[in-house]
């Protein structure tokens, strides 16, 4: 036997027994490799020996293990094609390959420059086979030219065979124990979801078990909101890494997360691959020292609703298995924060219909009719006739008209007659609300948003969400509020007070006010670009004066209306208290002439309606002033009505009757405008 082989056969039976025991007692394929090594020493001539596995998914004979040569395992990687590399040609034909000199070697030119670099001169390589299982090949080298007899070619053949059924094995076994970590790692990764930890608990608790397999520095859970954007919804560190969380929601494109979101295909990134990628937030990440990342998109029912992402700073990139590992761990996340997110939705429709429950039961208190639309002068058809055209549209109305001319039930009307019928219509009196909770009444709050905050609150807006928003004298919104007004109304987004969560609506927008917002803007009392906004299609409701006609058909339905009510039977209705009630200007308009209706039911004993029509002669005997609505000209119009009830502001004749206000109110504009005495 040549000098390869040492010692005769006896030696040689020797080494195979002390091989099989030496490779069985090693974990790692480095340290199989060595004990390899050190088994075959005695009798075997050789310089190097390598390893080198098969990678099934790439196609590719890998370098796992190699003694006597420094080489970085991580770029040892050789195609299993037969084509460029000696290797490749073993592990596709079962066949030894002997190359005595690398110098006279003509085929794979490549391969061979690069090991004669290493101070190899000759080549032997063998399968690595186990029954039908190709493992891989078996490699050993020497420092100088040679070329082996059939005995040591049949001697390490014989090395090869056994190596291959101790390292099937040993990669049976080590492919168990990954399984059975894996399985571990997962079953705890499921206990701690459904345990009741507190969300950032409970993503810390996960990596930290996924850490035990996946070495990672930085976890992330990424959500998409109505918008697109990514949210950062559960963040964690590892170790003394820093990093700017943004706070923001990020755009997805430049991102990997954005390609996994559009794939729905975990994308694995390396240092140098990074330029793929455009986004500002992956330089902040290499500035952070993270050098490899794995992004996996969270599938569901409705396809990608966000991505796990994690970081490294090591440069050894996610490799197949880990990132199998981390597509398993997503298709967990993505039930539970699926669940979070129904029970979140489902929690913020119990409390909307709570709060609409409250909301519409306080309407239904509302002593007003609200349901039917009584008139058929031309003034009235014009109106209705515009609000027919309007209705169908989801086009922002201004609802214009002076103080108690239904400007709400003509809001309500368009409601009624538009495609949200079936949804909410939801009233915000803007004046009735102080302006420091006006904010939090259209928009909601958070906990803890200010003091007294003490839960959360839907605002009208959420409120109103595929219905109708009524914002009632919209022209006494605070100017600091208008600003965020707009913005609701114009992109149907806002976030709650102490919230910074967008929220998205779909509503219509009704207004309606008594004042000249186009004074208000020219004077700096009201946004223009606000006043823009509302004004698409502006409705003029007419007066009550405007509208004579109707005045009779109004008379008869509240004192039908009112006589049900109170259980009283009224026949008939003067013609001569008619035709007062249809003379007189009523400045309350059709507010005042219910209340007026209301009190004639009350002190009726018979079965004819008895309205006392005193009250509607001036004591002067002059008409009652015109209230044309008291923003044109307000202080004007308060002086004149003032001047013609002889400065007397209270009681039927005077001029808040005459102007339709309440007494406290127009005593409130009298000291806003300093009208003094001289005219009372």
């Amino acid at each position: 036997m040549s000098s390869v082989v040492r010692n005769g056969e006896t030696r040689l039976y020797e080494a195979l027994f002390q091989l099989a025991q030496s490779i069985s007692g090693h974990d790692d394929l480095q340290g199989l490799c060595r004990g390899l090594a050190t088994s075959l020493k005695p009798v075997i001539d050789v310089d190097y020996l390598g390893l080198a596995l098969y990678d099934q998914p790439q196609h590719l004979l890998r370098l796992h293990a190699i003694t006597g040569i420094s080489v970085d395992l991580n770029h040892a990687i050789m195609s299993a094609a037969a084509d460029d590399n000696p290797a490749g040609w073993v592990w596709q034909n079962q066949q030894p390959v002997v190359i005595p000199d690398l110098a006279l070697e003509c085929r794979w030119s490549d391969f061979v420059s690069k090991v004669r670099g290493s101070d190899c001169d000759a080549l032997m390589m063998f399968p690595l086979t186990s029954g039908s299982r190709r493992l891989g090949v078996l490699a050993f080298g020497k420092q100088n030219s040679y070329e082996p007899g059939d005995a040591e070619l049949a001697f390490l053949s014989r090395v090869a065979s056994e190596s291959a059924v101790t390292l099937d094995a040993h990669l049976m076994q080590q492919e168990l124990r990954r399984q059975r970590d894996r399985l571990q790692v997962l079953l705890s990764i499921t206990n701690a979801f459904v345990s009741k930890l507190a969300p950032d608990q409970l993503f810390s608790a996960m990596s930290s078990e996924l850490q035990k397999l996946l070495d990672h520095d930085v976890a992330a859970i990424t959500l998409c909101n109505e918008s697109g954007q990514l949210e950062l919804h559960a963040f964690r560190f590892i170790g003394d890494a820093q990093y700017e969380v943004p706070q923001e929601p990020v755009s997805p494109e430049g991102l990997p997360s954005g390609e996994a979101l559009r794939t729905g295909k975990p994308v694995v990134v390396q240092e140098s691959d990074w330029v793929r990628f455009p986004s500002p937030i992956l330089q902040q990440w290499r500035d952070a020292g993270l050098k490899s990342a794995c992004c996996v998109p969270l599938i569901t029912k409705k396809g990608a609703i966000g991505t796990l992402e994690l970081a490294r700073r090591s440069e050894h990139a996610f490799t197949e298995d880990e990132v199998n590992l981390c597509v398993q761990v997503a298709g967990q996340v993505a039930i539970v924060v699926e669940n979070a997110l129904a029970y979140r939705e489902l929690a913020r429709m119990k409390e909307k219909l709570a709060t609409e429950k409250l909301y519409l039961e306080a309407e239904i208190r509302f002593d007003q009719n609200l349901t039917n639309m009584i008139g058929d002068s031309p003034a009235f058809r014009a109106l209705l006739k515009s609000a027919q055209v309007v209705a169908p549209t989801d086009a922002t109305v201004l609802v214009l008209g002076e103080t108690g001319t239904g400007k709400e039930l003509i809001a309500r009307a368009i409601h009624d007659m538009s495609g949200r019928s079936a949804r909410s219509f939801v009233k915000v009196n803007c004046p009735a609300i102080p302006a420091t909770l006006l904010e939090s009444e259209l928009f909601g709050h958070e906990k803890g948003a200010f003091t007294g905050a003490s839960g959360q609150k839907i605002g009208r807006f959420e409120l109103a969400d595929h219905g109708t928003l009524f914002l009632d004298e919209v022209g006494e919104i605070p100017l600091e509020l208008q600003s965020k007004l707009l913005r609701a109304i114009q992109e149907q987004e806002f976030e709650r007070l102490g919230g910074n969560r967008t929220i998205r609506v779909d509503i219509r927008v009704i207004a309606a006010t008594n004042r000249n917002l186009k004074a208000m803007v020219e004077e700096g009392k009201f946004r223009s670009d606000l006043y823009y906004r509302l004004h698409v299609f502006p409705l003029e409701v007419p007066p009550l004066r405007e509208r004579k006609p109707d005045i009779p058909l109004l008379v008869r339905y509240f004192a039908q209306k009112y006589a049900q009510r109170m259980n009283r039977k009224i026949d008939s209705i003067p013609a001569a208290a008619l035709e007062e009630l249809s003379n007189y200007e009523w400045p309350g308009n059709i507010r005042e002439l219910q209340n007026v209706i209301e009190r004639s039911v009350i002190v009726t004993q018979g079965p004819v309606l008895q309205v006392s029509t005193q009250e509607f002669r001036s004591v002067s005997g002059v008409l009652p002033v015109r209230c044309s609505r008291l923003s044109t000209d307000e202080r004007a119009t308060i002086v004149l009505a003032l001047r013609e009830s002889n400065g007397v502001v209270g009681g039927p004749n005077g001029a808040a009757a005459r102007l339709g206000l309440k007494r406290t109110t127009l005593q409130s504009r009298m000291r806003k405008l300093k009208i003094g005495k001289e005219y009372r």
